[in-house]
């Protein structure tokens, strides 16, 4: 337990760090956007882009080696189109804080990079949380195999009540549990 404790906080502590680089990121893309709120908005973007394409790989299972590779394959040109527009608009913007040579160049490799670590290492975190509830659940219940649900820590009593609701009309034939009556064997 303490085990799942210590991986829950580092997931909080990891989702922090991630958001606030995502934020920074985000923050310095706008401000080197013109004045207009559509170019702003469309400045920021670009992190928020490389964030959901990492996100979306690594979180959703691979079902065809086919739609893997694609994926995969427009992530990273996604990712690195969206590199290079962040990078060059931290770049001008530092620039005209007045950094010169190499530091102004080397600040939105090292602001992006560490959005990416962070971002990976979300990801990381939580697929550990998971595998260590589904264990806590094989050891609290043997024989019974749980099948890695990736919204499991999002459930609450409703969610659960639903399930088990469906569950229950799952069990009964389809007409009854359209009219809500319970399946009965009639005797021949």
């Amino acid at each position: 337990m303490s085990e799942l404790k210590h991986y829950r906080r580092l997931w909080v502590f990891v989702t922090v760090v991630t958001v606030l680089l995502v934020g920074i990121t985000v923050t310095l893309n706008v401000m080197h956007a013109p004045p207009t709120w559509g170019a702003r908005l469309i400045g920021g973007t670009p992190p928020v882009f490389v964030f959901f394409c990492i996100e979306l790989v690594s979180r959703i299972p691979a079902t065809s080696k086919a739609l893997s590779f694609g994926r995969i394959a427009a992530s990273i040109l996604v990712s690195g189109l969206s590199f290079a527009i962040s990078y060059q608009q931290q770049m001008e913007f530092i620039h005209s804080l007045g950094f010169v040579g190499w530091i102004a160049y080397a600040y939105p490799v090292i602001i992006d990079g560490v959005m990416v670590v962070a971002t990976l290492s979300l990801v990381e975190v939580t697929r550990k949380v998971r595998d260590l509830r589904i264990e806590m659940e094989k050891v609290a219940k043997p024989g019974v195999v749980r099948v890695a649900d990736p919204t499991y820590h999002l459930e609450n009593e409703a969610t659960r009540a639903y399930r088990e609701e469906v569950a229950k009309m799952r069990r009964q034939s389809s007409v009854a549990s359209l009219n809500g009556k319970p399946l009965e064997a009639h005797a021949a």
